[in-house]
């Protein structure tokens, strides 16, 4: 409670200094919010087109009549196909196929009546540096829980770079239980089953600061699918940035984080109930890794600050765009590049 009342007086002290800001773009005109994030991720890349709602008095431009959205790769036009468009008309998408490479230089310009022009740019990055990546399980209280704890030895590029990774866990299970026949009563061995499932690890909170890496700063936790801020296929990633002026000698860094997974042991008994059976289970791991650029990196942290701060607790984190990179408008030209790791088996669960 004095924590909540500290942080409201400084609240209230800065709100009444004598201090104008121009806020006229926000009240008196409309603007344009863009999304464009190339990357390999997909086969289709979305244009994410829409109008912002002015705070009064003003009329939203119609973005279904008349808007000129103009995307090009190193120079030459790409085709954009429109998408389809939302309740309103207020957002537009465009979709298109082309096939983004490491390199490719993105330059976006759009053109709305009655919000005028804006344009954006970005650099698709190079994938994620080589690398080496080891992982070790920690238990938990809860029975068959564990952290997950991802070393990663990687390259140094000397210039900095954003990036990204997600622990994968596939595991098979086969089984076999005890049946019985219903005319007889009679106990027989059922059919062995099989089935198998492929899941991305949640991200764990590092509590011990002696695994954190020394260099490069410690990973954030973005959440993609809740605040639509990642064009990616994981609910969440855990990001972080390395600075070119800590560049260690040898040339290689090391990033730890821990990921929260289940495993059963590797073979299980069911006995003394009305059926008897077994269970055995395999399991394995990868990386998926991300390469950011510093556009789409800066946008993701943004957002993620925005919402894990001591304003946003008390429910006073601002209801605004929080980064963007788009000239005269708002919202984000940026692009990734994902790889992946080999599988990784671990000795099994006794």
């Amino acid at each position: 409670m004095r924590k909540a009342l500290y942080l409201l007086s400084i609240f209230a002290v800065a709100v009444s200094c004598e201090r104008s800001f121009d806020i006229s773009k926000q009240v008196g005109e409309s603007t344009v919010w863009m999304s464009f994030i190339p990357s390999n991720d997909y086969d289709t890349t979305f244009f994410i087109l829409q109008a912002t709602t002015p705070l009064v008095g003003a009329t939203e431009p119609v973005l279904t009549r008349g808007e000129s959205v103009e995307v090009k790769v190193n120079g030459q036009p790409l085709v954009l196909e429109k998408n389809g468009r939302s309740i309103q008309d207020r957002i537009q998408f465009y979709a298109t196929d082309h096939v983004f490479s490491p390199g490719d230089r993105v330059e976006t310009a759009v053109t709305v009546p009655g919000a005028g022009s804006v344009s954006a740019s970005c650099e698709v990055p190079e994938p994620f540096p080589s690398f080496s990546w080891t992982a070790r399980r920690v238990p938990r209280s809860s029975p068959n829980s564990y952290l997950m704890m991802v070393d990663i030895d990687y390259t140094d590029p000397g210039d900095g770079g954003y990036y990204g990774a997600v622990v994968m866990q596939y595991y098979e299970n086969d089984s076999q239980f005890e049946d019985q026949d219903p005319e007889t009563g009679e106990k027989f061995w059922g059919e062995i089953t099989h089935s198998s499932h492929t899941d991305a690890l949640s991200p764990w909170p590092m509590v011990d600061s002696d695994a954190l890496s020394a260099m490069g700063e410690e990973p954030i936790t973005v959440s993609p699918k809740k605040n639509n801020s990642l064009s990616g296929r994981y609910p969440e990633v855990q990001i972080w940035s390395d600075s070119a002026d800590s560049a260690p000698k040898d040339g290689r860094r090391r990033m730890t984080f821990a990921s929260l997974c289940r495993e059963s042991p590797a073979h299980v008994d069911y006995t003394g109930g009305r059926f008897d059976g077994w269970a055995e289970y395999r399991y394995k791991y990868k990386l998926v890794l991300y390469r950011f650029s510093e556009s789409y990196y800066n946008y993701l942290k943004a957002r993620y600050n925005s919402s894990n701060n001591e304003f946003s607790e008390l429910g006073l984190s601002p209801a605004s765009f929080v980064y963007s990179n788009v000239k005269g408008g708002a919202g984000v030209c940026g692009a990734y590049i994902v790889s992946e790791s080999e599988w990784l088996e671990l000795p099994p669960v006794e």
